[in-house]
């Protein structure tokens, strides 16, 4: 972050414990004081490098991102409800937190209203966070509408009734599905839901160019420190 600009005030901000920073094995960690996490897209994946120690000694979170774009394995995407309580129990038993991350594609394709969060719901996608620590809503397609927030206030409502001790995420994205979104759209998602939503999870991926833009994120981030 230091190398893309980032001022003391941002670099203040990021480099907290109660921050999540993704971190594959064997790289060091870019801030000293965030909470390092890792990211798998496989409950076999996760047991498997748990059984290897594989797992960073200093990993306090894993991320479990089960969805079709991740290329999940088919029996896992067969019954992601189930597969997210047994990566729960493995991963509580190893003394880590879990992230629960179901992709909204699990429910099918996105459908012509674009209420692909309604759908997940419908599918009772939702009790992938039962057993969880985080609950990541990945509804970064809308961040910045209306239904973004519409969609926050009811993934919040219903975490309580599941699992009132989880942490609700909304997911927050410089290039949601290859789309160029501005940082404006970013901050305008983040005030919508910032009194609804326990924190967010940021996405810096690459878009249908093949370039990540991680001045967008720092740009949205920047808006918060200021405001």
């Amino acid at each position: 972050m230091q190398a893309a600009g980032a001022d003391p005030k941002l670099l203040s901000l990021v480099d907290q414990p109660q921050n999540l920073v993704s971190t594959a094995f064997g790289t060091p960690r870019p801030l000293s004081n965030p909470t390092r996490i890792q990211v798998f897209n496989s409950y076999a994946r996760i047991a498997q490098v748990i059984a290897d120690h594989g797992i960073a000694a200093n990993t306090k979170a894993v991320l479990y991102d089960n969805e079709w774009f991740t290329h999940t394995p088919a029996n896992e995407l067969a019954d992601p409800v189930r597969y997210c309580k047994m990566t729960a129990r493995l991963l509580h038993k190893n003394g880590l937190k879990y992230i629960a991350s179901p992709g909204f594609d699990l429910s099918g394709h996105r459908p012509a209203n674009h209420e692909w969060f309604q759908q997940f719901v419908r599918a009772g996608l939702m009790k992938c966070g039962a057993d969880a620590d985080y609950l990541d809503i990945q509804d970064q397609l809308q961040q910045g509408t209306a239904a973004y927030a519409h969609d926050a206030r009811e993934a919040a409502t219903l975490l309580r009734q599941i699992n009132p001790r989880a942490k609700l995420l909304m997911g927050l994205s410089t290039s949601p599905s290859g789309r160029l979104d501005p940082p404006d759209r970013l901050w305008q998602a983040y005030q919508d839901t910032k009194d609804i939503a326990d924190g967010y999870w940021l996405n810096v991926p690459r878009n249908v160019s093949g370039h990540s833009r991680p001045t967008v994120a720092l740009h949205f981030l920047q808006n918060v420190v200021t405001h």
